[in-house]
């Protein structure tokens, strides 16, 4: 892997009516370092209920290492998968943010992840994801610390 910064920790942010949140600034940082633009991708997690964000560099390692699953599939005889491509690089929005990390969620995603005024932000090293904190609260999969992190921000935060 290259030098890459990773992201960590939480945050709960708003989200106004128009889908505008900002990119905690912990996150936002690691992103303006790992890459030259002022944008994330964004999709759908391939497991959890919640969008899954990175930086557009991870894009490229992200095809590396698919061709190499790929090439290693060919390889033991076997068909690769010929979609993963398509769900990895097709199924994703490019945003971009501001000097103070406002972006505006893609419609499609934020109506899937049903993100409404709250917006739960944890990083998961190469990526983060973002939740609803509703969705992430009634999760029976969901890991039982991040469930009380969030709950706990949404109490101190006095709203619900």
């Amino acid at each position: 892997m290259v030098d890459r910064e990773l992201f960590e920790g939480f945050a709960l942010q708003a989200v106004d009516q128009k889908g505008r949140v900002a990119v905690p600034a912990d996150l936002r940082a690691a992103v303006e370092r790992n890459s030259e633009v002022r944008q994330i991708v964004i999709g759908l997690h391939a497991k959890d209920s919640c969008l899954s964000a990175h930086d557009t560099s991870w894009s490229k390692e992200k095809y590396q290492r698919i061709d190499r699953i790929e090439q290693q599939a060919i390889d033991r005889g076997e068909q690769p998968d010929p979609a993963a491509k398509r769900r990895a690089f097709g199924q994703v929005e490019r945003v971009p943010f501001d000097d103070s990390g406002r972006f505006v969620l893609p419609p499609f995603f934020r109506a899937k992840a049903r993100i409404e005024k709250l917006a739960f932000f944890v990083g998961s090293g190469e990526t983060f994801d973002i939740w609803a904190p509703d969705v992430l609260e009634n999760d029976p999969n969901a890991d039982p610390a991040l469930k009380e992190i969030c709950a706990f921000l949404v109490q101190a935060r006095g709203s619900k």
